[in-house]
Formats: C-alpha cells, structure tokens, sequence
C-alpha cells in the first residue's frame, strides 16, 4: 500500500491569509464538538430522513472531490488501486475517522468493484452515541456519502456504500461495504438520501430533549418512493443537480410559470418533464413545443390551433397545443425564438388564460401550467427589441439556471452509467466497463455540447468497442477532434505532476511518460540493430502473449481496431510461413 506522504505533503497552512489549502482546495477545520451541535440541530429541524441526506449529500461531493486529487496525484494508468487506496487515506487525514481496507477488488474495465473497511474513531458514530445514545440504524452518513463519492468517481459508474456495523449500533466497530449500485438488494433505500426528496409535511415535531430519542432509530425504513433516484428520468449526483432539484420540488406542486434557463443540451427538457411529474398535474398531458422547429408563419396557428378557412390550406378546424395541453403542462422550448405577434397572444393566455383560434371570434377558456426555456440571454434580447419585456416577466416568474456539465462534473459518474446501459440495450452491446485513461479523458473534458455530446460520444465509442470489452480512449472521439486535443494531469516518469494530452496517450505523438521509450528508440536506430518491421512484429508477439492469444485484448493493449491487430497477426503468420518454406 503507498505511503500517505504523497497526499500529506499536499496540506498546507496559511494562517497571515486565514486559509488551508489541499492541492488548490481550501479547506477549513471545525471543532468536533461543533460538528456534533450541527448535526443535532439538523436532526431536530428536519427530522432524521432529512438529516441523514443533507449530511450524505455533503460527503459525497467531498468524495469527489478528493477522487479528483488522487487522480492528479496518483492517476497513472496501471495504478488504480492506489488511487482508491488514496480515499481511505485522505478519509484519515481529514479527521473524520480512520479508514482500514479489509479486503478490496475494483477495476474500471470490468466495472467489477467490491471493497470492505473498517471505520475506526468516526466523529458521527460519536456524536450519535454522544446525543442519543445506542439505536438501531447506522450513523457514519458523511462516511457512506464520501466513500460512494469517491468510488463513484474512479469507477466512472454508481458505486453504493452501505454501513453494515456501527459503534452507535452497538458493535466493536463500524464496517462498510462497497458495490456497485445494482448489485444490491434494494439499491432504492440508501439511494434515496443521494438527492433531494418533497419535505414530510406529516412528520410530527421533533421532541424537545434529545435524549427522549435514544432508543429510537436514526432513519426511518420508507418503501420506494416516486422521489427515488431510480424512478426518476433525470440522473445526476452534484451539488448543483439536487440545487436544481430542491427549486423543482418546491415549485412543481404549484401552478407558478417557470422559465428554464441554461446552455443547449444541459437537459432543460428532461427538467421540464421532473416538473410535471412531481405536479398537482401529473395525471394529465404534458405537451413539448420547440418554438425553432417550427415556421414562423405556422407558430400561432401551431400554439392557438386554426378555425377552417383561417388562411388558404386550412381545410379544416384544428386545435392548438394550449387546448391539448389544456389541465396540464405545456413546455416551450427556444421560447426567444417567437414573433412578436406570438409573443403578444402568449402573454394574454399568462395574464388571463384566454385565447382564440386563428379566424375565430370565439374565446377559450385555458388552463395551462407554462414552462419556458431557453439558451439565450433574454434580458439582452429586450433590450435589443427582440422581446417583449412584459412578457419576461410573466415568464421570469420562476426562473432556473441548469448549469453547464462542466461545473457539475460530480455528475459524469453516474451519467456514464447511464448512457453505457442506455445504449448498450438500444444496440444489443456488452460493454464491462471503461478504462482508467477513458475515464480520466472523460472526467477533464470540458464538454461544450453538455449531456448530449457525452451521450453521443459514448454511443460512438460503444458501437466502436467490441462486446465484453471495455470502452477506451481511442473509442472516444468528437467531430472536430477537441476531445483528444483535451489536457489531463499525470505523473512523469520521476514523479512530477505533468501535463498530458490525451490525443498522445493514443495516436504516437511522444510524451513526457514516454522518453524513456524515444531514448531506446533512438538507441536502436543509431546502432542500426533493428528495423520498423521487425520492432512492430516484436510488438505483436508481446501483446498476443500478454493476452494468451486474445485478438480483441492484443489490440487494446497496442491501442488499435481489432481489424488492424487482426490484420498484423496474420501478415507476422505469412512471414513465418514463408521462412519456413525457404529454410526447407
């Protein structure tokens, strides 16, 4: 097991500008006791099943993070295991309690993670025994939030931790297990505490001593509800997701208009849809218009439908979408997109809730519940006279910024899981896992195209992989070749903190990992010993007995199609042959 200097040496104290720093993190030390105080208060505020998700959502963004320095650190492409080993000491060296790996099995390429510790010296299962004395639920909240984070991220899947012993319980010592998400039991009762839920308005108050509550248990068994990450459409682990999150359970059971805002492809309709379903409308339609699909000449009659003989080609009377979506929700898509004329008779149906059809004198009663959403800045859009500024206020009623994915990349992890099993089911494929390179290419990139480039590249890079295999680096590739041009950090051959593109992890362009290998190249050729042939068909040997004659893992090895591995196997047979027949 490494040494824990590596991660130590990365603390350092500023007390003359009143900062801790970890790497480029700042940190901050809190008194146990303090610590305690908070988590009581927040117990009885909200009630322990509120608690409990407010202190594992915190963990898990730390868990995060912390994988995000252990990558930097210790990232190399061969040393998993020391980056998850890294976890279990940065857990120690935080102060929250001691971490010792009982027996541990994690590798990304088979998506095969099975990990048990010990928790030793937590300062939750203190603080719980200290308030409330011995119960009947695990406490290290914080603890399974971290490790599930932390594992979360290397594995590049959701990983779930849960406590099955705890010193608040009554045993010797905590102990916590590791696995992926769908390989327990009943996944939905610890993954309900990962986002935010609708707040229990028949909780009753919470007792006025905390020691009334010693005997009772910390979180409550609830059965799956509609709140639970796997009833949900929409995926993700950030604290700027479950943000999100908390504004549309808070807004969703009213009848307010909401403005979505954020850039294209950040999933402003899927949010859309989270609204409806948690709504006193849910039962009834939720109909999606995207304002820039349709002709400028066909939106009114599109949105407010058309009375026969309106205009020339109306044969017949026809409703628009407010009358379909009529009790329900209707989402407006590209709304800055809308004439002015549109946008007029959009702001009477917000105002009234009347409209007419186009050549009808006839008034509709509507009741629609309006979501909006956009990508542009629709206060500059008013004021350069593109949009009614009465308008942007009726729609600015509740507004939510869903930020880009590069500012929420704690939710790559569980989005990756997604697409792979998405399209893996579309297209009939068996992809184990992805590799440790894949996955760091994947968490530094900056994703200009948000969730949906990420949902096309891995759909690329699945349908390039082949089956029981897993996704790699040069399966993962963009239109305009950004992806591979991205930077990551690594570590050099003597241990300094480098630079590394990823497009020379893969395609032959030298890198700092790399010189040791230009050195021996350029040995070679000075002394004249060898030949390109001769030291490709050398490669070829090596990889074919490294994976005990595998095509299909020779080739990741070298970092080429299977067709062209195949292709330099059988020419490295046709050479044999042939010295075969000439030396008899």
């Amino acid at each position: 097991m490494p040494e824990i200097r590596d991660l130590a040496e990365q603390l350092h104290f500023s007390p003359s500008e009143g900062r801790i720093w970890l790497t480029d993190r700042r940190m901050i030390l809190v008194h146990a006791e303090a610590f305690s105080a908070l988590r009581q208060e927040l117990v009885e505020s909200f009630g322990p099943d509120a608690a409990r998700g407010i202190l594992t959502r915190i963990g898990y963004v730390a868990g995060c993070r912390d994988a995000e320095l252990a990558w930097k650190i210790r990232g190399s492409s061969d040393s998993l295991a020391d980056v998850w080993i890294a976890g279990a000491q940065l857990h120690s060296l935080e102060g929250m309690l001691h971490t010792e790996i009982v027996r541990g099995d994690i590798d990304s390429k088979s998506g095969k993670c099975f990990v048990e510790f010990l928790w030793k010296n937590s300062v939750e299962s203190e603080a719980q025994l200290q308030l409330y004395g011995l119960g009947s639920e695990p406490s290290c909240w914080m603890g399974v939030g971290y490790s599930s984070g932390f594992l979360s991220t290397c594995m590049g899947k959701r990983v779930l931790v849960r406590e099955v012993e705890c010193r608040s319980m009554g045993a010797a010592q905590c102990r916590a297990i590791a696995k992926p998400a769908n390989e327990w039991d009943n996944p939905e009762d610890d993954l309900k505490y990962f986002e935010p839920r609708q707040p229990d308005k028949s909780r009753p108050a919470p007792a006025s001593s905390p020691k009334s509550r010693s005997q009772e248990p910390i979180a409550q068994k609830n059965a799956p509800d509609k709140n639970a990450p796997g009833a949900n459409d929409i995926v993700g682990a950030s604290a700027s997701f479950n943000a999100i999150l908390h504004k549309i359970l808070r807004v969703a059971p009213t009848n307010a208009t909401i403005l979505l805002l954020g850039e294209s492809g950040v999933g402003k309709s899927r949010f859309a849809r989270e609204t409806h379903k948690h709504s006193k409308r849910a039962q009834n339609p939720f109909i999606e218009v995207n304002c820039a699909a349709i002709p400028e000449q066909l939106i009114e009659s599109e949105l407010f439908g058309v009375e026969r003989g309106a205009f020339s080609g109306a044969t017949e009377a026809r409703a628009g979408r407010f009358e379909i979506a009529d009790g329900g929700t209707l989402f407006l898509d590209e709304i800055a997109t809308l004439s002015p004329t549109a946008q007029g008779k959009l702001l009477r149906v917000l105002q009234t809730g009347d409209q007419e059809r186009l050549g009808s004198t006839k008034t509709l009663r509507i009741n629609v519940r309006v979501i909006a959403a956009t990508n542009e800045n629709l206060q500059k859009a008013v004021k350069e006279g593109r949009f009614r500024e009465d308008l942007f206020y009726r729609l600015n009623v509740f507004p939510i910024l869903i930020p880009p994915l590069r500012e929420r990349k704690d939710d790559l992890p569980v989005l990756l899981e997604y697409c792979i099993d998405k399209f893996s089911k579309y297209h009939d494929r068996n992809i184990t896992g992805v590799t440790s390179r894949a996955l760091q290419a994947i968490l530094s990139y900056s994703w200009p195209g948000n969730i949906r480039e990420l949902e096309n590249v891995i759909e690329r890079g699945l349908i390039l992989a082949d089956d029981g295999s897993p996704l790699d680096i040069f399966h993962l590739f963009s239109v305009d070749g950004s992806f591979e041009s991205q930077e990551i950090m690594g570590l050099s051959d003597m241990g300094s903190l480098v630079s590394k593109s990823l497009q020379n992890s893969w395609n032959g362009t030298p890198s700092p990992q790399i010189d040791t290998l230009n050195n021996w190249a350029e040995d070679l050729v000075r002394q004249g010993k060898a030949t390109l042939s001769q030291v490709e068909d050398a490669l070829v040997r090596a990889a074919v007995a490294e994976a005990d004659g595998n095509i299909s893992r020779a080739a990741q090895l070298l970092q080429v199609t299977r067709h062209q591995m195949d292709y330099r196997v059988k020419k490295l047979s046709s050479k044999a042959d042939g010295s075969e027949s000439n030396n008899a």
